[in-house]
């Protein structure tokens, strides 16, 4: 009896796991961070809600009571805050614009990506402009690759501090830019020059 009751329970420990890899995955890498502006006058600090077995959560927590944006010079008084967690920010030199990136692999909802998963957000002193499902970016679902979490949408980011554009390369190979002060998705020059010809 004991055998069976302990077998039923090692099965279901593992349908578990294996079930919600993703989640297990996402609380597993969540940490408190600080994020520069690129021009140094700001620090976009992430606080967890746990505490962190290094330490930096507390350090971080002894100076800065909420996660938000600060001046770096030396200020506890945050310019705005944010009461959600990301792994990934891009901030901005101004001071008030703020990408936020959504995990770079998409869950798994019964052996296909879940397209309703946040892929990018752009906030203007803390508060959302406007938000991309992955299910916005990536058309075809079954052309992502299966990863060790679910599925990757996501081959790059890159953020231009100084056009305000944010690039992101798809694992299926296109390449969407977005304006960072609103959010919305622009078109790359060659193809505006292309059509004035």
């Amino acid at each position: 009896m004991r055998r069976e009751t302990g077998f039923v329970v090692a099965s279901l420990i593992i349908s578990m796991l294996t079930a919600c890899p993703a989640i297990l995955f996402a609380e597993s890498v969540e940490h408190s961070y600080e994020q520069m502006s690129p021009n140094g006058k700001y620090v976009f600090v992430m606080l967890t809600k746990s505490s962190d077995k290094a330490g930096k959560v507390d350090t971080l927590k002894k100076h800065f009571s909420h996660s938000g944006l600060y001046r770096t010079n030396g200020s506890q008084k945050s310019l705005w805050r944010i009461n959600w967690y990301a792994s990934e920010v891009h901030v901005s030199s101004d001071g008030e614009h703020l990408v936020r990136i959504g995990r770079a692999d998409v869950a798994s909802m019964n052996g296909k990506p879940n397209m309703a998963q946040l892929a990018i957000a752009f906030y203007k002193n803390g508060n959302l402009t406007k938000k991309y499902l992955v299910g916005d970016l990536v058309s075809d679902p079954a052309r992502l690759p299966k990863s060790a979490a679910g599925f990757q949408w996501q081959k790059r980011i890159a953020f231009d501090d100084e056009t305000k554009r944010l690039e992101v390369t798809l694992v299926t190979g296109q390449n969407k830019i977005f304006a960072v002060n609103s959010g919305n998705m622009v078109k790359p020059k060659s193809d505006n020059s292309k059509r004035r010809k």
